[in-house]
């Protein structure tokens, strides 16, 4: 057998010194006379990728608790009966620019030297731009035919796959991602905002501009008007309607086309890796007309201490009365129930994608991984949105099946979605890991082999704060397994954002403020344990990175 890639850093010691992947053909893997290794006992690895996806919106949480979650996703539970589902994958940061960095490189969030949403930077980190990805390795080391579509939030100019057909500034040069193919699109809201001139070629924007739709009363308009009406929530009178803004024009619908047409014209007979990048369900949350009725009949849960917000628009007196006369329910913006009608239908498109895998012949060959980016707020204590330390934003679901994977698992201790990188190479055979790259490897844990050590914590952060997360005893009296979260807060004012009520406060005049949690009892960090439990602070505290609260 291969032998598999050593943690880097702190983390050697961890290492997994045998792939315990059982194949489900040829055990041994097989090399090329070039060192490359052969194609016929490597799986293809189909990566669907949600935007700020919060973790107890999966349709396995059918309670919650401010009250039960109707939620219908068919393909989550198909992956959780086929698969191994995991219930504390954590993200290296809650926000969209820097978590993608950190699966690109394979690097923690403050390794990565990109902060925050306003990309790669030369000057604030210098080297970024000769770095290479874990998508590079894949294709070069691996030899696998890399594709990626949708909202990356990757650095915008790839040599071969730029996002705009129009030069950079001078000082910004082309890197190459990794990829043999890909079709790159922007999100909801820059489609609806920037100029054709600022986002030249476009897929979306271009697309949407050679469309032309007609309202319900016959008006035609282009269909990039009626999509910017209604993600920018303009309201019905203004060409946003039943008839204007349909599904097989919304943003999902479109990367899952381009999802298709990529599988559609890859090369036959060579291992295969995409990575399909859904806009959803990021805000603006909107749903067509079907999207907005196939929800308005069901009780959606309140936020956690905060009833009546993020209610159900549809449910308002007036759009019942719409649909008890026979009209048909203009499109809604706005509200969980929204959220989950957005879910549902990522749900089915992604069931499509895989649907065309299967019918193709590839499926049994094919690792299938469903995530989200991060998490979302969704109300909760007042907030909405991500880059905190709640539950709710730091974590997302996480649905890994396929060849060799154990079926109707449960993986409920803390992981990484850092790791899926690893894990990808590792089932890539890729022995080497670039330079500073810590991403490891979950294939231990998918194949079910609890005897290979494993990351020891996981850690996230971004901008004011930063968490360790770590599997450990409950206390000395209590062996119980459970899993702890440490916060260090440095910020007097950032900390209250989407905070429980009983969290404790930051101390006047302070530096640094601790938050600490059990995330087995407690996921909705309603009860603080930091007064408490400083024999669990003193253990972790040496886990957050030099300079955060030490």
């Amino acid at each position: 057998r291969q032998q598999r890639r050593l943690l880097q850093a702190d983390l050697s010691q961890f290492a997994d010194p045998q792939s315990k992947f059982i194949k489900q053909t040829e055990a041994a893997v097989h090399h090329q006379s070039d060192g490359t290794p052969s194609d016929s006992s490597r799986p293809n690895i189909l990566y669907l990728l949600l935007d700020q996806w919060r973790p107890d919106w999966d349709g396995q949480h059918p309670d919650t608790r401010t009250g039960p979650l109707p939620l219908n996703m068919p393909l989550l539970n198909e992956m959780g009966q086929r698969g191994t589902r995991f219930t504390q994958a954590y993200v290296p940061s809650p926000f969209c620019g820097p978590v993608r960095s950190c699966m690109a490189f394979g690097m923690e969030y403050d390794a990565t030297g990109v902060p925050t949403n306003k990309g790669w930077n030369e000057k604030h980190t210098p080297g970024i731009f000769q770095r290479t990805t874990t998508y590079k390795l894949l294709r070069d080391e691996g030899g696998y035919h890399t594709m990626t579509c949708g909202k990356d939030d990757f650095y915008e100019w790839d040599v071969n796959f730029p996002k705009y057909a129009i030069e950079p500034h001078h000082d910004t040069p082309f890197v190459d991602l990794g990829f043999t193919d890909a079709i790159r699109s922007d999100g909801k809201v820059r489609v609806a905002k920037l100029s054709d001139e600022r986002c030249k070629d476009e897929p979306y924007r271009t697309y949407l501009n050679g469309i032309t739709v007609k309202t319900d009363d016959g008006t035609e308009i282009n269909a990039r008007e009626a999509y910017t009406r209604c993600t920018m929530g303009r309201g019905i009178e203004k060409g946003c309607d039943a008839s204007s803004f349909l599904d097989e024009n919304y943003p999902d619908d479109f990367v899952r086309d381009r999802a298709i047409e990529l599988l559609d014209r890859k090369p036959a007979g060579k291992p295969w890796f995409m990575q399909v990048n859904f806009p959803g369900p990021h805000e603006p949350i909107v749903s067509t007309s079907r999207m907005a009725a196939s929800v308005m009949d069901r009780k959606w849960p309140d936020p956690i201490d905060n009833p009546g917000f993020m209610a159900c628009p549809q449910q308002k007196k007036k759009w019942f009365q719409l649909k008890n006369h026979g009209k048909i329910l203009p499109p809604q913006i706005g509200g969980r129930c929204n959220y989950g009608a957005e879910l549902e239908h990522l749900d089915a498109l992604m069931h499509s994608i895989v649907k065309h895998v299967e019918e193709m012949g590839e499926l049994d060959n094919t690792i299938v991984i469903v995530a989200g980016d991060h998490g979302e707020n969704l109300g909760d204590n007042g907030a909405i949105g991500k880059g905190m330390p709640w539950h709710a934003s730091i974590s997302t679901p996480l649905f890994i099946m396929g060849p060799g994977i154990g079926e109707g698992q449960v993986h409920g201790g803390p992981v990484s979605t850092l790791d899926l990188g690893g894990t990808w190479l590792d089932y890539a055979d890729v022995a080497n890991l670039g330079p500073g790259m810590t991403t490891a490897s979950l294939r231990s844990i998918l194949a079910g082999d609890i005897t290979i050590p494993r990351r020891p914590f996981v850690s996230s952060g971004y901008e004011d704060w930063r968490a360790v997360i770590k599997e450990m005893p409950t206390s000395p009296e209590d062996p119980t397994i459970t899993s702890y979260k440490l916060i260090c807060w440095k910020s007097g004012k950032a900390w209250k954002h989407g905070a429980p009520r009983s969290a404790t406060p930051f101390p006047s005049g302070a530096h640094w403020h601790l938050m600490l949690y059990d995330t087995i009892r407690d996921p909705d960090d309603f009860v603080p344990l930091d007064q408490s439990r400083p024999d669990v602070i003193a253990e972790l505290l040496p886990l957050l990175p030099e300079g955060w609260c030490r």
